[in-house]
């Protein structure tokens, strides 16, 4: 997954795409748009983690993405299944452990 330091707001944040997650966890990439979409978070955690961009498809035609944060990738993927996203749960509390 391709990891970048981008402008998020006001600040230079890491992000990740919607399409990496897509990618990542084997996903299609409009279902990630849709769990994005479906997240019952407060509004505040919305606008300060996912922020709506665009991307060319193959056929040059824009198409919607999300810029996302670490904390926003996490609250998403803690809902997902399957191998890739259990270890990235057990790793995460293996890190949380360590502290």
């Amino acid at each position: 997954m391709l990891v970048e330091i981008m402008k998020f707001g006001k600040e230079e944040k890491s992000v990740v795409t919607s399409l990496d997650i897509a990618e990542t966890f084997e996903k299609e990439h409009k279902n990630v748009l849709r769990d994005i979409r479906e997240l019952e978070c407060s509004e505040e955690f919305r606008r300060l983690n996912f922020e709506q961009s665009e991307y060319l498809n193959e056929q040059s035609h824009k198409q919607p993405m999300y810029l996302i944060t670490r904390d926003g990738f996490t609250l998403l993927v803690m809902g997902y299944t399957g191998e890739k996203a259990m270890r990235f749960k057990e790793g995460y509390i293996r890190q949380l452990n360590a502290m």
